[in-house]
């Protein structure tokens, strides 16, 4: 079972056509068109090899603007496109109240980046009765998403739903959602069906205080205590923990009827980038929330413990990579022309929920469910290239996995006395052999 299958055919064309309505809110003359690749790789490069320089929002350069709506925004609605195509999420038409709406909380949203892309992402839900409610700490971007969602559903002919956007930072969610789930302000009674937050975790992240006190980004990715990946302490994991707690009332709301019954539950979504810090970061708020009382949902087959946060797989982080083969002819070009040609993506997602009973099951037995990790690598013993998967016992080394793609999820028996590689303490998987049969 694939955790990024391709778009299909609509959703492909959909992207063709996103010059269109971005050009309708935001249109390029000839001078901007010919300067975008290299605003784009000037963008690019403020926001890795030279973010200490980022002082001021680059929201406030039309050209940085340029460059994140016509390159970042696109490549960013296609990976998480391709993840929530096939990602177990509650269905909104299960959630919405009688007569209501059922409430997408965007957190951190930026230019709707994630209501867009699973509007794209879910043409059975286009029609739902939802709503999308776009919290950023700033206000231009969501209303410049709004705005492109409005042409672009204009330019398709398709539906789209109602957005409403506020300015503030993530932990004010609830307070920003208790006009809309009360029914104030003209608006439809509305329960929560998904919260999410994409790509924003690391600035939850603490800086390092100057000599006079001042607080500066924390380029080396560590907490200013020095604690690691691996450790639930410290100030990330604090605020980490500040955030969930933000979030609960949004999840545990008791005594509201839905069209789903009793058992219909919203879900919360974070996606961070593949990089190792994102992983990381991922990798501990999982063991947050669980600890919190939360269900972890997908991609993890199981509620067990992390064994990568362990120390299992040395210094291997959870994420995923895919290939970038839905991305449109013109968005080539672009990455290209600035020098930032593309071949492959990668995330770091985590989907929880209040209901354990949704959860994946946990234990012990034959066909017990493994999602695929690494990218393949060679171990000596082993035949063809081996790749890690998470199971429910611990980490796992599937031999001759080169064809499998990366957070495939299948199930795998293991055997009871299946030796340990010697590196990272994972179970080794064999590939089955098949049998000989006897001469007649």
């Amino acid at each position: 079972m694939p955790l990024f299958p391709p778009l299909d055919a609509d959703a492909r064309n959909a992207l063709e056509r996103l010059p269109e309505a971005l050009h309708k809110i935001w249109p390029l003359n000839a001078a901007h068109r010919r300067s975008l690749p290299e605003d784009v790789a000037a963008l690019s490069r403020l926001l890795t090899t030279e973010r200490r320089d980022l002082r001021h929002p680059y929201w406030s350069s039309p050209a940085f603007v340029s460059a994140y709506l016509y390159y970042f925004l696109p490549w960013n609605l296609l990976r998480l496109a391709r993840l929530l195509a096939a990602l177990p999420l509650p269905d909104p038409r299960a959630l919405a109240p009688a007569g209501g709406e059922a409430l997408l909380l965007d957190a951190g949203s930026g230019p709707l980046s994630l209501p867009l892309a699973l509007w794209l992402a879910r043409p059975e839900w286009r029609e739902a009765p939802v709503r999308v409610l776009a919290l950023d700490s700033a206000a231009r971007p969501p209303e410049l998403g709004k705005a492109l969602f409005a042409a672009w559903g204009a330019c398709l002919g398709w539906k789209t739903w109602s957005v409403r956007t506020a300015q503030g930072p993530l932990e004010n969610m609830a307070r920003q959602a208790a006009p809309l789930l009360a029914g104030r302000d003209g608006a439809r009674p509305c329960r929560p069906w998904l919260i999410t937050a994409a790509n924003v975790l690391n600035e939850l992240r603490p800086g390092r205080k100057t000599g006079g006190g001042r607080q500066t980004w924390d380029e080396g990715g560590e907490d200013p205590d020095g604690s690691d990946g691996d450790r639930q302490s410290g100030p990330l994991a604090e605020r980490l923990d500040g955030l969930l707690e933000a979030f609960a009332p949004l999840l545990f709301r008791r005594g509201e009827p839905c069209s789903g019954g009793a058992e219909a539950a919203p879900a919360l979504l974070f996606v961070e980038p593949g990089t190792r810090l994102g992983g990381n970061t991922i990798m501990r708020l999982r063991a947050l929330a669980l600890e919190g009382g939360l269900a972890a949902l997908a991609p993890c087959p199981h509620n067990a413990a992390c064994p990568l946060l362990s120390g299992q797989g040395g210094r291997t982080w959870c994420h995923f990579t895919f290939d970038s083969r839905d991305a449109p002819d013109w968005l080539q070009r672009l990455s290209t022309e600035a020098g930032l040609p593309k071949s492959g993506l990668s995330l770091a997602p985590l989907l929880l929920g209040p209901d354990a009973a949704n959860a994946p099951a946990a234990g012990r037995g034959p066909g017990l469910p493994a999602r695929v990790l690494s990218a393949p690598f060679p171990v000596p013993g082993l035949a063809g290239k081996a790749r890690y998967a998470c199971m429910a016992y611990g980490l796992a080394l599937l031999e001759d996995a080169e064809a499998l793609a990366s957070g495939g999820l299948l199930p795998v028996r293991l055997n009871p006395d299946a030796p340990r590689d010697a590196k990272s303490r994972a179970r080794i998987v064999r590939r089955p052999r098949p049998q000989l049969s006897a001469k007649p």
